[in-house]
């Protein structure tokens, strides 16, 4: 499934959601899509930028944020990309730089940015400066 991140009425990038491997999560996202929120940067944990949803979901696909970076650094040269919920807080994720978290804390990590990688780190950068922006996170497809 694809989903489209927009910031401010402004498409950034989008993302591609793995069904197969977050089923429970996917299906939620498709019944209550589209969902609008206030963007945060996860300032402490590095080039992170974040944003509540009302979407209550167990684990799935469960890694610690340490090892989603160091996967990805492995794959592609830097953790950017990477998309995760974070369910106890029902946080949605996206890392856009190079600096990742390293602590071990569980995450479901559930997919990757496919387009747009340039706009998303203008846009984490802005959002370090320039919190609470409206975020919109919608279907791809709709």
């Amino acid at each position: 499934m694809k989903l489209i991140l927009s910031i401010d009425k402004k498409d950034v990038c989008t993302i591609e959601v793995w069904e197969d491997k977050v089923p429970m999560l996917a299906k939620q996202f498709r019944e209550k899509l589209p969902l609008v929120s206030m963007l945060q940067h996860g300032k402490l944990l590095g080039d992170l930028i974040f944003f509540t949803l009302p979407i209550v979901a167990p684990w799935e696909n469960r890694y610690l944020t340490e090892d989603v970076g160091r996967e990805r650094k492995a794959k592609y040269g830097s953790p950017a990309g990477a998309v995760c919920f974070y369910s106890p807080r029902q946080q949605f994720c996206v890392v856009y730089g190079d600096d990742a978290s390293d602590e071990p804390l569980p995450i479901s990590y559930i997919g990757e940015v496919v387009e747009g990688q340039l706009e998303l780190k203008v846009a984490g950068l802005e959002t370090w400066f320039d919190q609470s922006r409206l975020v919109e996170l919608k279907l791809a497809d709709a």
